[in-house]
């Protein structure tokens, strides 16, 4: 028996299936329990559905059956008639197709001392015991052949109501692309994996006596791809046909007709079940998000709140895969990068509130609670959850390039198989906070640029970054010194990332040593990231100064005006740190370019890149365009969402490994991105205040959880100023790099 079959069907129970469940929990208890007499029926039975005999008829121990998503109500509804009816009652067996695990503890305890002991039996213990002898089996493989199995060969395994697509061929092909993605090895050609997964999509109906023609499968490929030139469609299904018959498809020629394999189809329902399951947890986590941040933000909320929001996420995240996909997609056909991050969430989640407007107390909140759950969906996800992430992820973004371009492989060899990257302060910082992180798969930069640097791409940093990275440790150092209240302006990026995770803040400068001693700051920061990400230095300056001069003065104008408006939130500007940055953005900008000149390839075949989240930079780059027409050079910006579907699709994705390409990061720019900076030292402080005679490390939990507490129920993004299409900066993350070569006196 397959006990993911098994699990798909305890998931997809309904309340129509209360017969289906009550068998299952009388064969599952009768070894347990031979007594057992089942009561259930559609007309009602008085509050239990079984009993143990009882010669006198004063049964004491009631089992319960229930598909009840709402499995509190039910318990207290159960034992409020129960006792009425059955006074003498002392146990309460309650059997559920639910995950309800240590959530029914306070509940038990609160039964308990009514003198009625609660023995929840729920999802996991039906897994748990499926196997365990003959007569279980067989009732699992009986509900598997009532509910797994035509569950699997519908169409409700493919029209999702959270999808953004409205053909169900679709549909269907973003379902099996994903699929193929996880199976198929890194050296299969792009085109031939897809359009293998789009022939059987077409086939997922058939077998020996439902065979459909070739024309049907020409007409089902280009339902799934409607933009799509027809005869290209047909040629690239006609290859797929070829490879897959025989051994995964049945052909009758004489009729031009297919079908699956029987093999090929109980293995793709197989491989359905694993979906659904990984879908099904998925959905579970972001629910357990919703309940918690609706807690933390309003106590006035219903249970159909909690749906209604979970569906609102759960639409915005897919309209955002989706979008991420097409966005790279356009950068390859156009050969112009650009990046996915809050704005365009925050676009989508005004649009899915404009089509469905909500009606509930929280509206006003929901904003910053969609934002917040995708936030922590993102940077905090577990193996299950992001795995499912990733290959919707890969679909969306395969199915844009189909659309767009059938032959996937061709469009991606223009993306560069190999490279230098130069990075930036707005991504050094980051990195160097994520050393905080206790948990390696938290790590997402740092995942990033070890991938980066196994896929043969090298790693180049600046002088002049280094000395404002160390210009920030410095300032950082100097704000944990200050007593709470009396440091003027952001709290320092790297301090603000150190005090999230509850530390204290005089270790803040034995953390600082990790990365530098007392004499050669600048070195001992170059030589972490030597040792740690065989990061090297290589300035630019000299190779910047052979620019031509009208672009050079076009970027010296830019930068100055961007970096102005930037000082004027700043009690005190300081015109020669704002010189030298504007310096060290130029060098870079320029420099990346130089280094062009003697490449003759497309932009984004270019060997020379600069990666970075600062939004200035984008802003200045289409400044640019619209300054020198045609004679602007191509651009050197790389974006972090660029570069991960790089590595993803493009030449060097076989050096990555499929394994690895499974835990990247999905949107690395949205992750990172945190435009509202609380008070944290404020916070951080009280707390260790009203704690000081605790363990440290029982205040260090609770100021992080104070701390994220607080992140929750402001959200991660300053939504007024977005009201008011405010540009969206990265907020510390920015200030990092612009306020920190001299610390504040």
């Amino acid at each position: 028996m397959n006990i993911k079959l098994f699990e798909l069907s305890l998931e997809q129970l309904s309340s129509g299936d209360w017969s289906h469940f009550e068998r299952l929990c009388s064969i599952f208890l009768v070894t347990e329990l031979p007594s057992l007499r089942t009561m259930a029926s559609p007309s009602g039975d008085g509050g239990r559905d079984s009993e143990l005999f009882s010669p006198d008829g004063n049964a004491s121990i009631m089992v319960q059956y229930s598909v009840s998503k709402n499995w509190k109500t039910k318990i207290n509804s159960t034992v409020k008639r129960l006792e009425e009816s059955y006074p003498n009652m002392k146990i309460l067996i309650y059997m559920s197709n639910q995950q309800i695990g240590g959530r029914a503890d306070k509940l038990k305890g609160d039964l308990l001392q009514k003198g009625i002991m609660l023995d929840i039996r729920d999802y996991n213990w039906f897994l748990e015991r499926a196997l365990t002898d003959e007569t279980r089996e067989d009732a699992a493989e009986q509900l598997i052949d009532l509910i797994a199995r035509p569950y699997l060969a519908g169409e409700n395994v493919i029209d999702k109501p959270s999808s953004p697509l409205t053909s169900g061929e679709a549909k269907a092909a973003l379902l099996y692309l994903g699929l193929q993605w996880q199976d198929d090895t890194t050296e299969k050609s792009l085109t031939k994996l897809s359009f293998d997964a789009l022939v059987r999509a077409s086939l997922r109906h058939t077998n020996l006596d439902n065979r459909i023609t070739r024309q049907q499968i020409y007409d089902a490929v280009s339902a799934a791809l409607p933009i799509a030139e027809r005869p290209v469609i047909e040629l690239q299904v006609d290859k797929a046909l070829r490879r897959l018959t025989k051994r995964f498809i049945r052909h009758w020629e004489k009729s031009d007709e297919y079908c699956l394999t029987y093999d090929e189809h109980q293995r793709i329902m197989d491989r359905l079940a694993d979906k659904e399951t990984e879908e099904a947890k998925f959905h579970s986590t972001v629910e357990e998000y919703c309940n918690r941040y609706l807690r933390e933000i309003d106590d006035h909320f219903s249970e159909s709140d909690i749906y209604n929001l979970k569906m609102r996420v759960l639409r915005v995240l897919e309209q955002l895969l989706l979008h991420r996909g097409e966005a790279f997609v356009e950068a390859v056909i156009t050969e112009t990068v650009r990046q996915v991050g809050l704005s365009e969430m925050m676009d989508l989640i005004f649009e899915d509130i404009s089509s469905y407007p909500p009606v509930s107390s929280i509206t006003e909140h929901i904003p910053t609670l969609v934002t917040t759950v995708i936030q922590s969906i993102l940077s905090e996800p577990l193996d299950s959850t992001y795995t499912y992430l990733r290959r919707l992820a890969n679909s969306y973004t395969l199915l844009s390039f189909l659309n767009q371009t059938p032959d996937v492989q061709s469009a991606t060899r223009k993306l560069f198989s190999y490279g230098t990257i130069w990075i930036d302060t707005t991504v050094l910082l980051p990195l160097f906070a994520e050393q905080l992180e206790e948990n390696e798969e938290a790590k997402r930069l740092t995942k990033t640029f070890s991938t980066c640097v196994e896929a043969g791409i090298e790693l180049r940093v600046t002088t002049g970054i280094i000395q404002e990275v160390n210009a920030h440790m410095n300032n950082a150092l100097m704000c944990s010194k200050y007593q709470p209240g009396t440091w003027r302006g952001r709290t320092p990026y790297l301090y603000y990332q150190y005090l999230r995770t509850g530390q204290s803040p005089h270790a803040f400068s034995k953390w600082l040593s990790l990365f530098r001693g007392e004499e050669r700051q600048e070195d001992d920061i170059l030589q972490f990231l030597g040792d740690t990400f065989n990061v090297k230095r290589q300035d630019l300056d000299e190779a910047a100064s052979k620019v031509n001069d009208e672009l050079r003065w076009a970027l010296d104008r830019l930068w100055t005006e961007a970096h102005t408006q930037r000082r004027q939130s700043s009690q005190q500007p300081d015109d020669d740190t704002t010189r030298i940055l504007i310096k060290h953005d130029i060098e870079t900008y320029l420099g990346v370019i130089a280094l062009r000149k003697e490449e003759t390839i497309s932009e984004l075949g270019y060997r020379h890149w600069l990666l970075t989240l600062d939004q200035n930079a984008w802003s200045i780059r289409d400044v640019l365009r619209e300054e020198f027409k045609s004679d602007t050079p191509p651009s050197p910006l790389l974006s972090l969402s660029f570069l991960l579907n790089n590595i993803t699709f493009g030449p060097s994705r076989s050096k990555a490994g499929a394994g690895v390409k499974l835990k990247l990061p999905i949107l690395l720019d949205l992750e990172m991105s945190e435009t509202l900076q609380l008070d944290i030292v404020e916070i951080a402080n009280s707390v260790r205040q009203e704690n000081e005679r605790l363990p440290e490390y029982v205040i260090r939990r609770r100021v992080r959880d104070a701390i994220d507490k607080a992140r929750h129920r402001h959200g991660f993004v300053d939504l007024a100023g977005i009201f008011d299409q405010e540009e969206i900066e990265q907020g510390a993350i920015l200030d990092a790099g612009s306020a920190a070569l001299h610390p504040r006196q």
